[in-house]
């Protein structure tokens, strides 16, 4: 009994010092553009797996159709997954990934909306999913139960949302002024 609850103390102290390295690496967070001869242009379209260009290679991408047909505007719901597994573990069914074979990822539970503009800018297709995965996916970020902002992965999950919150506004204001 003793040596499960020591178990649990280390697990909570090694958690604690991952987010730290995070919030850390967050400081330094940067966008980076893609430069058009590092990919060959392929067009945004929904339910495609896209890598965040960035210094921290933490994000990746799922692009999806947007309600009341506003990708025909050119903005999409996307989902994000994050290689930061330990914070995004928000229970025994988070799904996992390994994607390309070297990097393991874990799904978010919260989509955000993104331009068209945005996505070629800021993000590298990798691979086309099949719509059906997406769906599941976007279904288990509706269900998760999202933890309080006292646990280490609310904290992480706030962070994340922070930082994609101008991301996600400035493309929802893009669009409304589009259709204007």
């Amino acid at each position: 009994m003793v040596k499960m609850r020591r178990d649990f103390l280390s697990k909570k102290v090694k958690l604690r010092s991952v987010y730290e390295l995070f919030r850390e690496k967050l400081q330094e967070f940067q966008l980076i553009p893609v430069e058009d001869d590092l990919q060959q242009k392929i067009e945004v379209k929904p339910y495609q797996l896209r890598i965040l260009s960035c210094n921290v290679p933490d994000y990746w991408l799922i692009t999806m159709e947007a309600e009341s047909g506003m990708t025909e505007f050119g903005l999409y719901k996307v989902l994000l997954l994050t290689e930061d597994i330990c914070l995004a573990d928000f229970g025994s069914d988070v799904p996992l990934f390994v994607v390309a074979g070297v990097n393991a990822v874990a799904c978010l539970p919260f989509w955000i909306y993104l331009t068209e503009e945005f996505l070629e800018r800021y993000s590298v297709y990798v691979a086309d999913i099949d719509k059906s995965l997406a769906e599941s996916l976007l279904e288990w970020a509706m269900r998760v139960e999202l933890q309080g902002n006292k646990t280490v992965r609310g904290k992480y999950l706030r962070d994340v949302m922070k930082l994609t919150n101008s991301w996600n506004s400035s493309s929802i204001l893009e669009t409304i002024d589009r259709i204007e």
